[in-house]
């Protein structure tokens, strides 16, 4: 009986761990970009108005889910009491699992810093830099085992600028097929604005095709998601390419001050001047004066429109977990309005230096939830 209940418990967790990138696995093979995605679910998530709430959504569940899994099918751990949390639970377990001290671990290390914070070790993880990618799409034919590669130069564009679209036809040992391609343009999933056709001027295997969005008396193209539908003329393979047309009534006047808080975490402020009362979205990543990066925040807030500062917090304990003393360099910025889809600026680099900071002078106790952005958002 004891044995059926150990196998019991590690099909519910292996089952919920699987599941975490499975559901992800999915959603990326969609047509629409993850990053769309994701931008979706942050969009609906605003509508609570508090960035304490939203962040406690998206980053809450698969911990949590787990450890709440785990409880419910061990009998070793006692009924719930009303002012214990699951983790607690875990932790007055006398003697500990693999499994406990990993649950454990994995807690401590999803707590360590505020929920605006996030850590990464190397640039290229940089979650600014990951939010521009480029996707790029290739489709397999089963028949023949040709390929279709589509991309397009940008993900997100401002109007006035014109969208690159690049599709590819290789055979099983990745040569170039010369082929015809075609294309559709659609708004919003359902309007057909024009059909495209694709060039090889160079003769290298690459089409392309590159669209103006331009606003004209005669073409007025609205901020939204756009989608090429692109086939050609050898085999059956088809697929789609998205991108956004931004308008997000916000930029940044190129002004920047920092200073210290009184929980001992790095403010960076930087002022923004806003063209339409909306909710803005910030994401911002922080590096030593050595490159070496510490970490992103974010911050949702809304604005009318004029002239604001906007303060961009990153925790101490971040800060001396890396080990780097000042000055630190705001190097990556992105600003957003919060729409359906996310209306994107262009990633920008301020390279902003703040001042030279000890490392003595940032604390490592996390920040109150009372204390986060309070009256500097104003």
């Amino acid at each position: 009986m004891q044995n059926k209940k150990k196998y019991r418990l590690i099909f519910v967790i292996s089952a919920f761990i699987i599941s975490i990138p499975a559901f992800f696995l999915s959603q990326a093979n969609e047509v629409q970009p993850l990053a769309l995605q994701t931008d979706k679910i942050f969009l609906d998530l605003t509508e609570n108005n508090t960035l304490d709430s939203i962040e406690s959504i998206i980053n809450a569940p698969a911990p949590a889910a787990g450890i709440k899994a785990f409880i419910a099918i061990n009998d070793k751990i006692e009924p719930e009491t009303h002012n214990e949390s699951p983790i607690d639970r875990i932790r007055a377990i006398q003697n500990k699992s693999e499994l406990h001290q990993s649950l454990i671990e994995d807690n401590e290390k999803f707590t360590r810093y505020p929920e605006y914070n996030q850590v990464f070790s190397a640039s290229e993880n940089d979650p600014i830099l990951q939010r521009y990618q480029i996707d790029e799409r290739t489709t397999q034919n089963k028949e023949d085992a040709s390929s279709l590669t589509i991309w397009s130069d940008k993900k997100y564009y401002l109007q006035g600028e014109q969208a690159t679209i690049f599709a590819s036809l290789r055979n099983v040992e990745g040569k170039p097929i010369p082929t015809q391609f075609i294309g559709q343009l659609i708004y919003d999933e359902k309007i057909s604005l024009q059909s495209i056709e694709f060039t090889d001027n160079n003769q290298d295997g690459i089409y392309q095709h590159s669209i103006p969005l331009n606003i004209s008396a005669e073409q007025k193209l609205a901020a939204g998601l756009y989608k090429v539908l692109i086939v050609n003329k050898t085999n059956k393979i088809s697929d789609a390419v998205t991108f956004i047309l931004s308008k997000p009534e916000i930029e940044l006047t190129g002004n920047f001050k920092d200073s210290l808080s009184a929980k001992g975490e790095l403010l960076i402020q930087t002022e923004v001047a806003v063209s339409g009362k909306n909710r803005f979205y910030f994401q911002a990543s922080l590096y030593s004066a050595n490159q070496i990066p510490i970490g992103s925040t974010q911050v949702a807030i809304e604005l009318l429109p004029g002239k604001h500062w906007v303060t961009l917090p990153f925790a101490g304990r971040m800060i001396k977990d890396v080990g780097e003393s000042g000055p630190f360099m705001l190097k990556n910025l992105s600003l957003a309005k919060v729409s359906l889809p996310m209306q994107r600026a262009p990633m920008l680099q301020p390279e902003y230096f703040t001042k030279d900071y000890a490392l003595n002078q940032f604390h490592s106790n996390q920040q109150t939830e009372s204390d986060k952005l309070q009256a500097n958002n104003l």
